[in-house]
């Protein structure tokens, strides 16, 4: 876990093919930047050893129960599980893989004219830490990671190191990495995306009528593979 975690935050920070350019208009901008960018997520990987329900009950912080979701499950690299370290990790990860898939892919100039502009890596990191932080522990602690995080993408443009854009795709990488995007809830239900085509909306829909239409649900077509986009109420 440590290991996985170090090596997204080592790799954010690695030298590019394209990274000589001008100089800093604000070296002092850029260097607070490159801490924050560090920062934010080994903030976050703390506080799950400080704030988490199983340290702060006195239990072992090291449980497995903070890398599953129980003691002996096995670990999904691929989704998220509730595992506070596991989770964060999962998001870190995905935030570089996305952010350096599209930097090498796009091959954008910055405007002081090095490459690799797009996306913002030192943001999508930060804003990674920072949504973690508000969906672990709510927003009494999101707000200043945001503001953080929001400094950092701030930081990128008035340096001359990146466009706004570059600042906005990487702080959506770093906050849509925290979820797993199967489950999105809504104020009035949940938006599920899932294996299956979209007949399977009106299946899901016609099986959720607590029996009221019992005959027309059973003539519903049944899902096949595919993507199925169902709304439950």
């Amino acid at each position: 876990m440590a290991v996985a975690l170090a090596l997204a935050l080592a790799w954010s920070q690695a030298p590019m093919a394209g990274d000589a350019g001008e100089a800093d208009k604000d070296p002092l901008l850029t260097q607070v930047g490159d801490a924050l960018q560090f920062g934010i997520p080994l903030a976050a990987l703390g506080m799950t050893f400080f704030l988490d329900d199983d340290c702060a009950s006195g239990d072992d912080c090291a449980s497995p129960g903070l890398f599953a979701d129980s003691v002996g499950m096995a670990v999904d690299w691929g989704h998220l599980n509730g595992a506070p370290r596991h989770d964060l990790a999962v998001a870190l990860v995905r935030t570089e893989f996305v952010t350096y898939g599209l930097k090498y892919g796009v091959q954008e100039q910055r405007p002081n004219g090095a490459g690799e502009s797009f996306p913002s890596g030192h943001t999508s990191i930060s804003f990674a830490g920072a949504e973690f932080i508000r969906k672990q522990y709510g927003w009494g602690w999101g707000v200043p990671a945001y503001l953080a995080a929001s400094y950092v993408g701030w930081s990128r443009v008035e340096s001359g190191n990146h466009w706004t854009h570059d600042v906005l795709a990487g702080a959506a990488i770093g906050i849509l990495s925290n979820h797993d995007l199967e489950r999105i809830e809504l104020p009035f239900g949940t938006l599920s995306l899932a294996g299956g085509r979209v007949a399977g909306f009106a299946h899901a829909a016609l099986t959720n009528l607590d029996g009221a239409n019992d005959a027309l649900a059973a003539d519903a077509p049944a899902p096949a593979a595919g993507l199925r986009i169902e709304l439950r109420f």
